[in-house]
């Protein structure tokens, strides 16, 4: 081998090194960008679930509205100001249901952390939901069942041991 070719060779093999190493970099720092950009929306997503007009109709959604309410109407036979409270909740969880489904979120934290009263909340709603549906012939809330279904398949319980959460187990 002469020469000018061994030159050419390492040559390229310096460049598709450099290259490999600024795709990788270049990698990293756009999901360092994305996780900086989502911070303000998981902390107002936080906020939210933690208000107590927010806590008081999640309470009455999962202890009365099935007593209370016949599911036959759908959510628009709720009568207000409860009707505008429950679509609070429920949009709340359909939106958390967008942010995951498309992509927007990880699926792991939003699970993690809102998957068990994710499904409690579908499951009452649920019946309310597919009325609803049935009356607007659309497919209201379809990224809150999304949602729900995940977190069905993946237990937080089970989420949080494959993460790597401990637990203190000391007296």
């Amino acid at each position: 081998m002469d020469a000018s070719l061994t030159i050419n060779v390492i040559s390229l093999s310096i460049s598709v090194i450099a290259l490999t190493i600024s795709a990788y970099l270049a990698h990293r720092q756009a999901s360092a960008a994305h996780g900086a950009n989502l911070i303000p929306v998981v902390s107002h997503l936080f906020r939210e679930w933690r208000q107590p007009d927010f806590i008081r109709t999640q309470k009455y959604i999962l202890t009365d509205l099935g007593v209370d309410h016949d599911s036959d109407r759908g959510l628009s036979g709720i009568p207000d100001p409860l009707q505008s409270q429950i679509d609070k909740v429920a949009v709340f969880y359909d939106d958390l249901g967008k942010l995951v489904a498309y992509r927007a979120l990880d699926w792991k934290l939003v699970i993690g952390t809102f998957g068990v009263t994710t499904v409690r909340v579908w499951n009452v709603l649920k019946p309310f939901i597919y009325r609803e549906r049935e009356l607007r012939g659309t497919q209201h809330m379809a990224c809150f069942e999304d949602l729900a279904c995940r977190a069905k398949e993946n237990p937080p319980a089970e989420l949080h041991k494959k993460i790597g959460l401990r637990v203190d187990r000391s007296p």
